[in-house]
């Protein structure tokens, strides 16, 4: 229980955090490229730095087999979240795609890093890049083609699957684990100089921080009450819309939105759990402390990136921004008590 408290503790702390993004918005002290460069500071230079610093340490076989471990439990997990495809048949096409998208895709970058290591200890963080390597492949394979197949875009344009493999093994933080092993399992580690590894250790205390202040940005800009928008495609006359077309209810009256949180935050992590359980059972050594590291990457909220994709792919990207906005507020609680769970197991 003692773990189980201290992510209480760091759950609020990390909402603190996100208290001067908020001010920010709301003061209108930074437009809408603020947000986007802080995000591509954080996931392109601070994580990176941040996950290479762990691999920085002398080669342990316990290291390797834990990491062997977390491979294969966010293997797992993603399976059991892509279980999320079964759900949101009565919606438009546009929210169910990003509905299974939010659902499937944790924000394990931008929450569950920084909680692990306030919680864990920076050390921890060469498991959670184990399991962000896992789901930067499920991103951009997918993911991707979860929003591109078959998708009409505004201008009438039928997308096929995009999706791309490449990418996932390109992203900065693949690379980053890449090159920290090399020096893991390579008696070189001792080499770095002193002043890279102070750079790197200051640039990488900047991701709790920054990570935080762009979820602050990000709820501060959301109206639950706006309404929603119809495709270009679709017509500017909503008489004319096929009768066949499912309603699209406010945002609060929407069961979907329910369904999501439930899935999300509550079934998804707990069955996580259960499979980590059973795992333990059939004799698996699963630690305590990777057990905790797991159940909070899957339990972190709705990706961030389910709104820039969204964006990207014209999936109705005002809904999804409350969606996330919403479930990284519903976190606050539903993290710390699946953390609760997990110390049970």
């Amino acid at each position: 229980m003692e773990i189980a408290s201290n992510i209480v503790f760091n759950v609020g702390l990390l909402f603190i955090m996100m208290i001067p993004g908020i001010i920010i918005n709301k003061c209108k002290l930074a437009d809408g490229a603020f947000g986007k460069g802080i995000s591509n500071l954080v996931l392109y230079v601070a994580q990176p730095a941040l996950i290479f610093l762990a691999y920085l340490k002398e080669y342990s076989y316990t290291v390797l087999i834990n990491s062997l471990v977390v491979l294969l439990l966010s293997v797992i997990a993603h399976g059991i979240f892509c279980l999320a495809l079964l759900f949101f048949r009565k919606t438009t096409e546009d929210r169910q795609r990003m509905l299974r998208f939010a659902t499937i895709f944790s924000n394990a970058a931008f929450m569950g890093i920084p909680l692990i290591t306030a919680v864990l200890g920076a050390e921890y963080t060469i498991y959670a890049s184990i399991y962000n390597i896992t789901f930067n492949m499920f991103l951009w394979t997918l993911g991707v083609h979860i929003c591109t197949a078959g998708n009409t875009l505004d201008d009438g344009t039928v997308l096929k699957s995009e999706a791309s493999p490449k990418k996932a093994l390109l992203h900065p933080v693949t690379i980053a684990a890449a090159l920290g092993l090399v020096f893991f399992f390579l008696p070189i580690h001792s080499y770095v100089p002193e002043i890279i590894d102070k750079s790197l250790n200051m640039v990488a205390n900047l991701v709790a921080p920054l990570s935080m202040l762009v979820l602050g940005l990000r709820i501060a800009e959301i109206d639950l009450k706006g309404a929603t928008r119809v495709k270009k495609n679709e017509g500017t006359d909503a008489k004319n819309a096929d009768c066949n077309t499912p309603k699209t209810p406010s945002f609060f009256a929407d069961i979907n939105l329910y369904v999501f949180i439930g899935l999300r935050h509550f079934i998804m992590p707990a069955l996580v759990i259960g499979a980590i359980a059973l795992l333990k059972l059939v004799g698996l050594p699963i630690d305590s402390e990777i057990t905790t590291v797991v159940v909070i990457m899957a339990s972190a909220p709705a990706a961030s990136s389910a709104a820039m994709f969204a964006e990207k792919y014209d999936c109705d990207a005002a809904y999804v921004s409350k969606l996330v906005a919403f479930s990284t507020i519903i976190s606050i609680a539903s993290m710390p008590l699946m953390s609760m769970l997990a110390s049970l197991v």
